[in-house]
């Protein structure tokens, strides 16, 4: 799996990652959370705690795309149905998007939108009140070259998330990482498939 990994295109370097360091990332993106300016929940990562192993990459700007924003605006899902389109699912919840990071595919908005930053949209006429509470999301995405590969690999559950630059220093450090400014981490995480041949990483 590694192999695989490392030959795509953007990534600079691949590491399995144990669980003493998935932890330490876990309570540092806990007091990240309570610390942050604005409300926000890193769910990525505890879903990558509930797996049974995990990966870490180093990319470049070479790698591709996101299949979907890293982060976005979200309350919380009242009576009223949202819009198709509106709604984001990670594991078994579902969340109301009220703004998104930028992506170049999701482009142009089809509704009303502000811009927070270059980066980040929001969508106005979407809040439901102010009164219901809203906060920033980093939401588990998937992973396609894994994915498409899962039978092969003998592994299922496969998710990928964006780590805090915090977090980013403790997977740099475990994992023997350069401290590029130029690259970033991602964690993958997956459960072995009991039923299928083990290719381990």
């Amino acid at each position: 799996m590694e192999r695989l990994l490392a030959g795509l295109r953007g990534i600079v370097a691949v590491k399995a990652v144990d669980r003493g360091v998935l932890e330490r990332v876990a309570e540092e993106e806990g007091r990240y959370e309570k610390s942050a300016f604005l409300p926000l929940q890193n769910e990525g990562v505890r879903q990558v705690l509930a797996r049974q192993a995990a990966v870490a990459l180093l990319k470049d700007r070479q790698f591709r795309e996101p299949p979907a924003p890293t982060v976005y605006l979200v309350e919380r899902l009242g009576e009223a149905a949202p819009l198709r389109g509106q709604v984001l699912e990670a594991e078994d919840a579902r969340y109301h998007i009220l703004g998104e990071e930028v992506l170049a595919s999701r482009r142009p908005y089809a509704e009303k939108t502000l811009f927070l930053a270059e980066s980040f949209v929001l969508f106005p006429e979407r809040r439901a009140s102010p009164g219901t509470p809203s906060y920033f999301l980093i939401p588990p995405l998937g992973f396609a070259e894994l994915e498409e590969r899962q039978e092969e690999l003998g592994i299922r559950r496969i998710i990928s998330i964006s780590p805090s630059s915090l977090s980013d220093v403790i997977l740099r450090e475990a994992c023997g990482f350069p401290a590029d400014t130029g690259c970033a981490t991602l964690l993958v995480g997956f459960d072995w498939d009991a039923g299928a041949a083990k290719a381990r990483p």
